[in-house]
This record gives C-alpha cells, structure tokens and sequence, in this order.
C-alpha cells in the first residue's frame, strides 16, 4: 500500500525505453572508434565510466547502436549466470548493444531514486522473463515493470540517505581489494623468502613431501550412503573451499565400524584429485580445529606429517597455497584434457621451508591478516544487509522521510 502523495506507475509511463545494437563485425571501420559501447556483462550494479570495447561513429551511424546520455539506466534483458534483470548508470555518453535496455526517465523523475529501486527489485524482475531455453526478458517487459511515483522532493532524499549507504559501502569495498592485495603481496615476499623479519638468520632447507610425511585415503563408496553401516552420524569432510577446514559445514555418514584409515586429525593436509583446470587440481585445505572424530571422503586424499619440526600445519595452509607453489603443482597435474594428480607425483613436489620459528611467525603475520580481511568481510555484508532492509522500507514508503 502507497502513501496518499504516491502513485503506482510503470516504466513505460514514466521513462522512453530503448535499446541498442551491434555494428557489423565483417567492417573492421565500424570497431576501435572513440564511442563507449556496452555489453550486459559490464551492467553490474554500479556507474559505468567505461567499456572494454568501443566502436565508431561510422559504426553507430550504420547500425541501430544508439547514443544515450549521461544518467541513462540500463538493464541487462538476457545473458550469462545472474546478468539479466541487473543495473547500471551510464557515467559517460555511451552506445549499447541489443540485449541493454536503455531506460531514459521523464522529467521530474529522480535517477538515482529509480536506480536504487530497480536494483531492490532484481530478484523479482528475473522473475518477469519469458520462459524457454533462455530466460530472457524483452522490451515489453521492462515497460511493464511496475514503479512507485512518489513527489520528486522525497525521491530525492531517499536517493540521497541511499548513495550515502552506497558511499560506506564502497569504502569497505575498497578497504577490503587493498587488504587481500597487501596479504597476497606478503606472502610472495615472506613465504618465498625476499623478505624475513629480523632475528630469522636460519638457512632454509629443502625438502619433499614424501620426505615430510604420508597419504592416506578417504571413505570409499560413491556417496555418502554407500560408506555401510556401524556409527552413525560422524561429520565427513565433502567439500573445502577455504584453506581452513569449516567443521561447522560438515556432512554426516554412516562409517563401518573399524574404519579408521580415513579418519582425521589435526594438521592433516587434503589434496584435490582432478579438475578441469590447472587452478583447482592439487587444491590444498589444512585441518587446523580440533573435532573428536572427522573422516575424510574420496574426492581427494589426505596427507599426514611425520611431525611438525620441519613443517608446522600453520605455515603449509599459506605456503601450499602460494602462488609459485600452486604453479609447480599445476604442472604435476597436467593431464591431455583433464588435469589429474597422483600421490606419487605430489610426493615429489620439494618445498623450501625455514625453520620453525619462523615459520610460526609468518603464519601469526598472515593469519592477521586474514582476521583483517575476514572483519572487513563482515563490516560489508552487515552494511548491505542493513542498506537492503531501508532499500524495502525507503523505496515503497513504509517508512518517510523529513522533506
């Protein structure tokens, strides 16, 4: 329900929508101009300053490519993955291609208002698309998207308290890019040894894994109901993501009784097996919590130090993870068209490692600054958890702004 001094309106009624098009690419004369022009991947939620491609004058006047203005909104009609139905503000003149909608508001309508209501109704614009192979949605269907229309004063000042929100947002945003580059920019430095803290005179040595420790094999069967019978309901590990075991995202199996191969403990390392690309194979995770009993299934195996004087468990989460360490296992992997990675060749990968102290100082360094990276993390989802709940009160009137 509006208040009294809004109305329901849509699209069509209170904008021109338009759309693009694409110049021919047999003419080379039509491509590498100086006219920003838009494809759906760069409609992301945001203000578009640029375009990755451009094309000509020549082009745009040879095609049904358009020239819309500053403060025009697109929307994305069809693409890949979660691109239809999203926004974005042009920054800039720009032409788009076919699948933007370009959505040029009539006078006395707010951009920004408009902008920031579209976005809170993206889930629900997706829903709007034609059934089919691809769900898409079409002209038709952005000039039917119904609008609230409340006076231009008060969608000026919802705007308003919004792109602060958008501002803070922004800010954490960036905090956060800065801290994962300068995590990743120490650990090229520390852990391949470039830089080392005073105090850390040790020589390095090397070694390699089938020197350091052994393997051992997950739970056998293809899912988890395949494992038999005997305890029920033990957490297994059936996926990672993160180079730290979640023991709060666990599955549960059956085990048999008197397995005990597959079972787990801390400081075990965990290997991917196979993947389609070179980035994924070989994939580490290291078991750092304390669990009475996890096991450990068949989508890749497990790796045991015969101790932790030469490794310590904290240090290999950062140093398998590391980008020249990724690459040498990459190249264990390689495969014709898949990419597969035995124990026996892993074994052979030789690591550089300094002594334990040191070792323990890196992993307190990094693991900073992944507490860093992880309270920047949750200062943003809150921020847009709380930016989405006004964005539902602000934007339908349940809630008034001071005028």
């Amino acid at each position: 329900m509006l208040p009294e001094t809004w109305k329901l309106s849509t699209l069509d009624e209170i904008a021109k929508i338009s759309s693009g098009g694409t110049p021919s690419r047999q003419t080379p004369e039509y491509w590498g101009g100086d006219v920003p022009w838009v494809t759906t991947a760069e409609v992301q939620f945001g203000t578009i300053l640029d375009t990755a491609e451009k094309i000509t004058v020549e082009g745009l006047n040879n095609s049904s490519a358009k020239l819309f203005p500053v403060d025009t909104i697109l929307m994305a009609m069809y693409g890949q993955g979660k691109t239809r139905g999203q926004v974005a503000k042009l920054g800039i003149e720009a032409s788009t291609n076919q699948a933007c909608a370009a959505i040029l508001l009539n006078e006395g309508h707010h951009v920004e208002y408009y902008f920031q209501f579209l976005m809170s109704r993206y889930e629900h614009i997706r829903e709007m698309s034609n059934s089919g192979g691809q769900e898409n949605l079409s002209g038709g269907i952005v000039k039917s998207i119904q609008v609230p229309v409340p006076p231009l004063p008060e969608q000026k000042k919802i705007a308003q308290i919004l792109s602060t929100w958008d501002q803070a947002i922004a800010t954490t945003e960036r905090l956060l890019d800065l801290a994962r580059q300068q995590k990743k920019a120490l650990m090229q430095q520390l852990l391949t040894g470039k830089k080392r803290f005073p105090g850390f005179e040790g020589e390095r040595k090397k070694y390699t894994l089938g020197e350091l420790g052994n393997t051992f094999n997950g739970l056998t069967g293809k899912t988890k109901d395949d494992f038999g019978f005997g305890k029920k309901y033990i957490p297994y590990i059936n996926i990672f993501k993160n180079s730290r075991i979640d023991v709060s995202a666990l599955e549960l199996v059956d085990v048999k009784e008197g397995e005990s191969q597959s079972l787990s403990q801390y400081g075990d390392i965990f290997f991917t097996t196979s993947s389609e690309t070179p980035d994924e194979v070989g994939m580490s995770s290291v078991l750092l919590d304390q669990v009475d009993e996890l096991y450990l299934n068949s989508f890749c195996f497990g790796y045991r130090l015969f101790g932790f004087d030469s490794l310590l468990p904290e240090f290999a989460r950062y140093l398998l993870r590391s980008e020249h360490v990724r690459g040498e296992i990459a190249v264990l992997g390689q495969g014709a068209t898949r990419y597969n990675l035995s124990k026996k060749q892993l074994m052979k990968l030789e690591l550089t490692l300094p002594p334990v102290d040191e070792q323990k100082k890196i992993a307190s360094v990094l693991s900073g600054a992944d507490q860093e990276i992880e309270t920047l993390q949750s200062q943003l989802d809150g921020l847009k958890q709380e930016k989405k709940a006004l964005m539902q009160e602000l934007l339908t009137g349940k809630r008034r702004v001071l005028i």
